[in-house]
């Protein structure tokens, strides 16, 4: 018997492709509904927000040219409480496939003392297992950070009664770029204090372009957060060095996530409490696999997914695919800002603005039509990596992130023949740069 514990992506691509090879599997998921932190507090919450968001933002935009008239407004309980009705219908047909592929789903909070499980009710004593618990937001210590009003990804959506007049999003990355154009666009205040940089993993041609679209959001960056002020509520942050008094109505920490490891004991860790696993997924604990966010970063859902696939396979006696080296990733505003990239010393840039099209058409008076960018090898026209800054952008992304992780060049690229009207600006820029690179013979 085989015992997988959590029901998040890892957890279920595991289960199922173990369950469908004949092993009897035993699934546990704490929380009842699976899909994990992806679903109920992750990356398809952002999606419904950001549906919403966008159609206010676009609203606004026909308004300002004078095609439509009339006010445009959101209804904030009203919209969480229909996203979590689709949270449970989506939640239903996941646990329906994962039964149908002959999975058992056992709703219990599972501690793991290697090679048992204790679930409360009973003690499980499985031949193999796959940890699977997935992360929690990592929350700094920070004088302040118990008031009410103080939020974290997990927390700020059930937590919200209504929209806050002024927000504070303590972060740089992608969860606080995402939450920030949302609450901007529900008409709040927004302000994000980024420790370092703003979407450091980005081109700076993406951040720039993503700036565009966050252009109602006021930015610090190099900042750090010295206290979060207020008597029983949060009423602002005390920025450290500069003195700075930010006044907020809300705070929400977008500092990133830690593996949720605390109920494992057995399997060796890092000190941010992920697990260590080796290439076939497999921990310091004979026969104990872990997958996905629990072993630390990316902390991405098509990561999980396949690190569960692997897992499964290991303990199924198979050869195991590796996670491609290079991951597609993407920042949903206005537009969706995808990139990948391997960013060799050697690439060269080069970057135009993206075609009109499907998404950005009305967008051409404000000359913001999206960006595209690629990188690539002056030597052999190999691409290194790309950015894309429009409409739906993401698909592009992770099939541009498979050619490149299999070595295609800006020649092979060009060749391909587009949809059009498009805002796909990669294949374009791709011929013009095989044919600069062979005209100047760089």
């Amino acid at each position: 018997m085989i015992t997988v514990i959590g029901g998040g992506p890892a957890g279920r691509y595991g289960a199922i492709k173990l369950a469908s090879e004949g092993e009897e599997v035993i699934l546990i998921e704490k929380r009842g509904p699976l899909g994990g932190q992806c679903l109920h507090q992750g990356c398809m919450v952002i999606c419904a927000l950001n549906d919403i968001a966008k159609h206010l933002d676009e609203s606004r935009r026909f308004k300002e040219l004078g095609i439509i008239s009339g006010e445009t407004s959101v209804s904030y309980p009203d919209a969480v409480s229909r996203m979590t009705e689709i949270h449970a219908t989506i939640s239903g047909i996941l646990k329906k496939e994962t039964e149908n592929a002959g999975v058992e789903i056992r709703n219990a909070e599972a501690e793991v003392d290697c090679p048992e499980v204790y679930t409360g009710k009973e003690t499980l004593y499985p031949d193999k297992m796959l940890i699977s618990t997935g992360s929690k937001p990592f929350v700094p210590e920070i004088p302040g950070a118990e008031l009410k009003g103080v939020y974290n990804p997990h927390t700020v959506i059930p937590g919200l009664k209504d929209i806050p007049e002024r927000i504070c999003i303590i972060g740089g990355g992608v969860i606080a770029a995402e939450y920030a154009y949302i609450f901007s666009s529900f008409g709040a205040e927004v302000d994000i204090i980024a420790r370092s940089g703003f979407l450091k993993g980005m081109p700076l041609k993406g951040v720039e372009s993503a700036l565009k679209d966050l252009k109602g959001v006021k930015l610090t960056e190099n900042a750090t957060p010295a206290e979060i002020t207020g008597d029983r509520r949060a009423d602002g942050i005390l920025l450290k060095d500069s003195g700075v008094h930010i006044e907020t109505d809300a705070v929400l920490f977008a500092t990133g996530l830690i593996p949720n490891s605390a109920m494992i004991h057995g399997p060796e860790k890092r000190e941010n409490g992920a697990i260590i696993t080796d290439e076939k997924m497999e921990t310091s604990v004979k026969g104990v696999f872990a997958a996905g966010d629990v072993t630390g970063g990316p902390y991405l859902t098509p990561v999980a997914r396949a690190e569960g696939s692997i897992a499964a396979d290991a303990m199924l006696g198979r050869t195991p695919k590796k996670v491609p080296a290079i991951l597609p990733q993407s920042v949903k505003l206005r537009y969706e800002h995808s990139f990948c990239s391997q960013k060799p010393d050697e690439c060269m840039e080069m970057a135009m603005p993206a075609p009109s099209g499907p998404g950005s058409f009305w967008s051409v008076p404000e000359r913001n039509t999206g960006q595209a960018l690629i990188e690539y090898s002056k030597e052999n026209g190999q691409i290194c990596g790309m950015y894309l800054g429009t409409p739906a952008s993401g698909p592009v992304s992770a099939y541009l992130a498979y050619m490149i992780e299999n070595g295609v060049k800006t020649g092979d690229i060009a060749e391909i023949m587009e949809v059009h009207p498009s805002t796909d600006g990669i294949l374009g820029l791709a011929a013009y740069a095989e044919y600069t690179r062979k005209k100047w013979k760089i």
